[in-house]
């Protein structure tokens, strides 16, 4: 089971998400460009900047660790505002100025397919790859599979979004992206807070997958209106 876990979890943070997008970039060459500049856009806004500032800076402001400490809700809000700040103002920024001709639903979708892929196999594939090979007696099974869950909902989440700011630059309609804004904080405002206050993991998955179920039922749907000409 140990094992079995870890192994599961690769598959999802590290062999699939690269799967996935080496599949689009060579089997349908004109969303090489979507994949490639949704994963710089997590890179760069996030991995460069949002992470940074949050990990090594703001500790050392006094209003900061005061709102960690004492305000749990008001630091997860933080939080959560910040990443939908940084990752779908980023995406508006790259697909309005990068992606002038693949503005397509399916350019939305490999957006987000390079997004969240590359969040997986950083934030996570490759570190359980790691443990995995050089320490399997430290994984426990029900973490690990909870995270590999949670890691496949997250992509399905950035496919979802990604298709919803594009939605809004190409129809000229700021409120999709308000609406990817605002549901970006409320997802990681919750999962933040829920597991601060100790809820659950399987709890705050359900909450993910359900998320995920409503991102892919909104994609499936833009898909089908043949708005992808």
């Amino acid at each position: 089971m140990t094992m079995a876990s870890g192994i599961f979890t690769v598959l999802c943070t590290l062999v699939l998400p690269l799967g996935v997008s080496l599949y689009l970039c060579c089997c349908k060459k004109r969303l090489l460009k979507p994949v490639l500049l949704g994963a710089a856009t997590f890179f760069v806004f996030q991995m460069l900047i949002r992470i940074p500032l949050i990990q090594l800076v703001l500790p050392n402001m006094q209003w900061y660790l005061k709102l960690e400490v004492s305000q749990p809700l008001f630091h997860a809000l933080f939080l959560g505002v910040t990443a939908a700040l940084a990752e779908e103002l980023g995406r508006y920024f790259v697909m309005t100025m990068l992606l002038k001709k693949n503005r397509r639903i399916e350019d939305g979708i490999a957006f987000g397919v390079g997004h969240g892929g590359i969040e997986a196999i950083l934030l996570v594939g490759i570190n359980t790859l790691f443990t995995v090979i050089l320490s399997p007696a430290s994984i426990a099974p029900g973490l690990m599979f909870a995270c590999g869950i949670e890691r496949l909902a997250a992509m399905a989440i950035h496919v979802g979004w990604s298709v919803m700011v594009m939605k809004s630059i190409r129809e000229k309609k700021i409120r999709w992206l308000f609406l990817a804004l605002f549901t970006h904080t409320i997802i990681d405002c919750g999962v933040s807070y829920a597991s601060n206050q100790g809820l659950s993991i399987w709890i705050i998955e359900g909450f993910v997958l359900l998320c995920a179920a409503i991102g892919i039922l909104f994609v499936i749907k833009q898909y089908k209106t043949k708005e992808n000409v």
